[in-house]
């Protein structure tokens, strides 16, 4: 990856020497007398359109290097290169990433990758046809290019569903509802490596987001506040100072602003350590995310990314639209769609501006609680026998 790194830095550099050599031709151009006749006149506009033309393949050099270019007008003023113009594929952005999973698993079922479990494992989620019931969980090994079945996910009450899963080092948790609605869910763990799943307990809530500490479960409910339950059983506890809180990724929680229209995380809590931050908030933001690292929201019709302290804001290109009011996935990762008819989804990253354009279909895995590193895509035109799927653990 540094050796790509390279070459598109070089190609960077080497479109901007000859922006600059090819700038002072045309200055030269334009500064003869043009005093010497129609033919003289001829010639210079002949230069200056060739020029022109050789600008524009060299905006296209930089497009291919990177995604974040800026070209030189005969004018003097700099235009940047937008998305339209060409985002090469995820595949190749981070080829090291790439894993294809296959899209049914031994009884037919439809897999769904949910996250990571490392550089190598991706879990899956099989679902019936419907998409109504989760049968079991799996892990796919890209290393042995195998499938291993963890375990099978209990359904206690009729149209039953597997909502939200947590992984974290020796186990896999998750919650469950009805489709018909009601304040009912109901949590299970099982062995990290695989086992039988365990019922730990149910309440009374529609719970949003679920987590792992230790030997204990933590959960919020949709109205907000965290409660903690052992893995054994037991009566949830609320967590102390958590009022207004929504679990986001352990230990992170956030409190929510503005009514459904207009939404916005203005405050991220540690709830190990106590630390908290305040979130600056642009003005006319909605909908703005954060990671412990990053935020990003909506600005009028246009994408916005700031770190959490509210520095390096910047505003992403028109072309870059929103994914869904949520767009983060992974530790410093973000989905959006890229304006241009075809819905096209691009995985961008906060930190360094590089995006990769995923295949179609794109989705952002739903059944993770905490943001999912695994967006995936069929590899088919729909329907098919395989999901490329691109693991940011290993990237």
């Amino acid at each position: 990856m540094n050796g790509a790194s390279g070459r598109r830095g070089d190609a960077v550099r080497d479109e901007r020497d000859l922006v600059r050599t090819l700038r002072a031709a045309a200055v030269q151009v334009e500064g003869q007398d043009l005093a010497g006749g129609v033919a003289h006149r001829r010639r210079a506009r002949r230069t200056r359109k060739r020029v022109r033309v050789v600008l524009a393949a060299a905006a296209v050099v930089a497009v291919v290097a990177g995604t974040a270019a800026v070209v030189s007008r005969m004018d003097g003023r700099r235009e940047p290169v937008t998305p339209s113009q060409g985002v090469r594929s995820v595949t190749e952005v981070w080829p090291r990433a790439i894993v294809k999973v296959p899209a049914k698993n031994a009884l037919g079922l439809t897999t769904e990758p949910v996250t990571s479990l490392s550089a190598t494992e991706v879990l899956l989620a099989a679902v019936s046809a419907s998409g109504k019931s989760t049968v079991r969980l799996e892990a796919y090994d890209s290393t042995t290019k195998t499938t291993r079945v963890l375990g099978d996910v209990p359904a206690p009450r009729k149209e039953y569903h597997l909502a939200k899963i947590a992984v974290s080092a020796q186990y896999i948790a998750w919650f469950g509802g009805t489709w018909n609605g009601g304040k009912w869910s109901d949590f299970w763990i099982m062995p990290r490596a695989g086992g039988t799943a365990r019922r730990v307990g149910e309440v009374a809530a529609n719970v949003a987001a679920i987590g792992i500490v230790g030997d204990s479960l933590v959960w919020s409910p949709a109205e907000g506040g965290v409660y903690r339950m052992p893995i054994t059983g037991g009566t949830p506890a609320r967590m102390p100072r958590t009022d207004g809180l929504h679990l986001t990724s352990w230990p992170w929680a956030a409190r929510k602003v503005g009514d459904k229209r207009k939404m916005n995380e203005n405050r991220l809590v540690n709830l190990e350590t106590g630390q908290a931050v305040d979130v600056p908030l642009p003005r006319d933001v909605s909908f703005m995310r954060c990671h412990p690292q990053w935020c990003v929201g909506v600005e009028g019709r246009r994408v916005i990314v700031q770190r959490v302290d509210g520095s390096q804001r910047r505003t992403l290109p028109p072309e870059l639209l929103p994914w869904r009011q949520d767009s983060l996935i992974g530790d410093r990762y973000a989905l959006f769609v890229l304006r241009g008819g075809t819905d096209t989804v691009v995985l961008y990253d906060l930190s360094t501006g590089t995006m990769g354009r995923l295949g179609p279909w794109a989705k952002g895995p739903g059944r993770s609680s905490s943001p999912s590193d695994t967006p995936f895509w069929d590899t088919g035109t729909g329907g098919g026998q395989e999901f490329t799927v691109v693991n940011l653990a290993a990237r």
